[in-house]
């Protein structure tokens, strides 16, 4: 059985697909920040925890806040919280919200809204780099393999060299 390397450069389409899956995330995730904040019910919430963890080049922390919604319901989230965010709200113990329940992004911190809004935007705009970088790498290496699967007789061979 002769199995043609060549035919495994195909998987490199799956690189595109993971950053276009990534852009469509960041837009969906934009998407619900966006209507939470528009739509949603503004309470303020006690900040019941906070915080921060530094693990090696790595800062990231969480908070957990308490509040009322109009249905008399206390609701208790632990939300996870990037540097940027965790900054504005370090020394706030009291922090005005906007939250609507069933939606991806059902809590909007109102101190942090722009802050969560850029880093969305960012991590938007790295993935479609990322996207059109490997879209054009997965067009050469699919026309290289089409190359070389169509010339058939071409064999793989790997010498050593070091000897």
């Amino acid at each position: 059985m002769n199995v043609n390397p060549y035919k495994y450069l195909y998987f490199v389409w799956l690189i595109p697909a993971a950053f276009l899956f990534l852009c469509l995330h960041q837009t969906v995730v934009w998407y619900g920040i966006h209507d939470t904040y528009e739509n949603g019910t503004s309470y303020t919430a006690e900040v019941v925890d906070f915080d921060i963890k530094q693990i090696a080049a790595q800062t990231n922390g969480y908070i957990i806040l308490r509040f009322v919604d109009s249905n008399e319901q206390e609701i208790q989230r632990k939300l996870s919280l990037p540097v940027e965010m965790a900054g504005e709200l370090r020394q706030i113990r009291v922090i005005p919200i906007r939250y609507q329940p069933g939606t991806m992004q059902e809590i909007v911190l109102m101190p942090a809204y722009s802050t969560q809004k850029n880093l969305v935007w960012s991590n938007l705009a790295m993935a479609v780099v990322a996207l059109l970088c490997t879209l054009i790498i997965a067009i050469f290496t699919h026309r290289l393999a089409n190359r070389k699967l169509e010339s058939g007789n071409e064999k793989l061979e790997i010498e050593r060299i070091d000897i």
